[in-house]
């Protein structure tokens, strides 16, 4: 799923820096609009949420502008919204429970928060489905800025619970065995890693499904001991065997006929704590375990025990599982990052057995608007106020959605980037994505040596055939692989010819068995379709390689480590990054490969011109996915 741009049009970057001089903007809080979900109404979320854009109000001296990057959609925030959660709210209100930002302006009587800081919202019912809020002070906690995106956004529900379920019932550490329901729930991977962490043996319970093998392999790779289904677990031995002990503490999401089993198998004095009634269907407990095994029952609420703990209580369990998730200990489940446009999605994805999904906030375009996310033109005319480009220097635009399909557009001079003259059109007009995108992906996640080859699929997309020319000019090999259908030969000869080590159809690559000499085997895999194409990278791949999704296979849960272990994997999306860069990390990447194409060492993709007015032709002969496509349309506007 394509991303958009977050929020950074519609406010100033404290500093603006080029080559040459440094400017200074100032915040107009007044004139800072807010784009978020709310809801007037209890009912169902599809029906009662809606979209609106208003003014964010000045900041008080306690408060904190934060713009948000990410926010998940949590059975808590549906029930809340479906007025059926126990918690005091005034309507109309900002759903959303908990998210991750970066603090854009501070109050000027606050201390120990900078702009800049990547931020948690700690406290529930704060409204953090929106892209950009001012937050109480007392709200919001600094932290790590390695911290992944999931990990951050998901940071106050779900890993808190359980590492609260796992330390206050019982002594789990003395090396008693923990049993839970619903194991595969964000809450029960969370349970899982913890245990794995602490050493503590744990049996998770799941509901059969076709996919159960798949699902099995990937909890256990979080560190589960076992993984059974509910009927499994109905007739298993393993305690009666004592291959595992009885377990000590259950932990129950489900109720219902699920929850009583999980009782039977409890040790005598065993302790079961309810967090969650996904079933709907009431706890049966047998009197024999209460009367003969002294089995306790309790029911545990997060957000009961954040009203009643101590700050003490809290810091040290925010720094726990900080620590765990900074030593890769704990990574948040596995999420579907949702365009905030596609809100309903996630609401709906929420209702459904589907589970809920990441949620992303981003910037809506406003309509009716241009299209065009990427394009380069000359400089007409400027405000009275301009300092950062003069008339006549050719311009890229950096920044999305600004609409590029017209002859004449009006920008903010923060979103062009001024090039070479000498750059060629074609090049100059593709510049600010597929180069971007390849220029990171080499280097952000494994450092390639001069000589080491990089393995990636849909080479014959505009990404993948920057990706093979920044390769060459670096002195990096490629193992690139395409679909046979694509003109395969010509598209073959295409890629060779701007430098590509060495190229492959799918199933000639399934065949491959040995190198030949003028490869090694990768070391870093970019993969963009998933499937087999993702299989036969994973079989190619060096020992403790890296591999990356974009693309196509941004969305794929990444689930076939379990196939290799020692691989790091990664996702990427340029907007992502855009978010965190600074401006002077993104001029060194646009220079960089800009003195390529100045130099004749970088082209543009493979790519067919036309008039504006041709449009539809574009449209009907672009494909759904460029790694199918053997060619790019650019609109000429010197086309007459």
């Amino acid at each position: 799923m394509s991303f958009l741009r977050p929020f950074q049009k519609l406010i100033f970057n404290t500093k603006y820096i080029n080559a040459s001089r440094t400017v200074t903007f100032h915040y107009i809080s007044r004139n800072l609009m807010s784009k978020s979900l709310y809801y007037s109404e209890f009912g169902d979320p599809i029906e009662v949420v809606k979209f609106r854009e208003v003014e964010v109000p000045p900041l008080k001296s306690q408060e904190v502008l934060v713009r948000m990057l990410a926010a998940p959609v949590n059975p808590a925030d549906i029930n809340t919204i479906q007025g059926k959660y126990p918690v005091n709210i005034k309507l109309p209100i900002i759903p959303g429970n908990e998210g991750v930002g970066i603090v854009e302006d501070i109050g000027k009587e606050i201390s120990g928060i900078c702009p800049g800081d990547r931020v948690i919202i700690t406290k529930p019912a704060q409204g953090t489905w929106r892209n950009v809020g001012v937050f109480e002070k007392d709200v919001v906690r600094v932290i790590p800025n390695d911290l992944g995106l999931i990990e951050a956004a998901t940071l106050t529900v779900n890993p808190c619970t359980a590492y609260r379920m796992l330390s206050d019932f019982k002594p789990v550490k003395d090396g008693h065995v923990v049993i839970q329901n619903g194991a595969n729930s964000a809450c029960g991977q969370n349970v899982i890693q913890i245990c794995k962490a602490w050493g503590i043996k744990n049996i998770n319970i799941v509901r059969n499904r076709p996919e159960i093998n798949e699902l099995k392999k990937y909890l256990e790779s979080l560190g589960a001991t076992m993984v059974l289904t509910e009927e499994e677990l109905r007739s298993t031995n393993i305690f009666k065997e004592n291959i595992v002990s009885r377990p000590a503490l259950a932990l129950n999401c489900v109720g219902g006929k699920s929850a009583l089993e999980l009782s039977r198998h409890l040790e005598k004095s065993g302790v079961m704590v309810t967090y969650g009634a996904m079933s709907r269907e009431p706890i049966s407990i047998p009197n024999a375990a209460l009367i003969f095994k002294n089995i306790s029952f309790h029911g545990f609420w997060m957000t009961a025990w954040n009203e009643k703990a101590s700050m003490t209580e809290k810091e040290t369990m925010m720094k726990d599982i900080l620590t765990l998730m900074c030593e890769k200990k704990l990574k948040g489940p596995v999420s579907k990052m949702v365009k905030f446009e596609n809100y309903r999605e996630a609401l709906a994805n929420a209702l459904t057995t589907q589970g809920f999904t990441g949620c992303r906030n981003f910037c809506l375009p406003r309509l009716p608007c241009v299209p065009g996310d990427e394009g380069v033109g000359v400089i007409v005319e400027i405000g009275n106020k301009v300092c950062t480009v003069e008339p006549d220097e050719r311009v890229v635009i950096t920044s999305r959605l600004l609409g590029t399909w017209q002859y004449y557009g009006i920008y903010h001079e923060r979103d062009v980037h001024v090039i070479s003259p000498n750059i060629p059109l074609p090049e100059a007009s593709m510049l600010t994505i597929a180069p971007c995108m390849a220029f990171r992906m080499l280097k952000d996640f494994r450092k390639v040596q001069p000589g080491q080859t990089v393995i990636q699929n849909a080479a014959n997309s505009a990404c993948g055939q920057c990706l093979i020319q920044l390769c060459k000019a670096w002195d990096i090999k490629t193992f690139n692989i395409v679909a046979n259908h694509c003109n395969y030969e010509s598209v073959k000869k295409h890629l060779l010819n701007l430098g590509a080590t060495a190229v492959y159809t799918l199933e000639e690559a399934e065949e491959l068995t040995t190198f030949n000499t003028s490869l090694t085997r990768p070391v870093l895999g970019l993969n963009c379709l998933g499937g087999r194409f993702e299989d036969v990278m994973l079989k190619l791949l060096e020992k403790n390689g890296t591999i990356v999704y974009y693309g196509s296979a941004f969305d794929i849960p990444i689930a076939k480590h379990v196939l290799r272990c020692d691989v790091s994997f990664n996702r990427f999306h340029l907007c992502h990054w855009d978010t965190h860069a600074s401006v002077i990390e993104k001029d060194a990447m646009m220079n960089n490969i800009i003195n390529l194409m100045v130099t004749g060492k970088f082209k543009a993709p493979a790519y067919h011109p036309l008039e504006l007015k041709n449009y539809i032709h574009a449209f009907k002969h672009t494909v759904n996915c460029e790694a199918f496509s053997n060619n790019n349309y650019v609109f000429d506007f010197t086309l007459t």
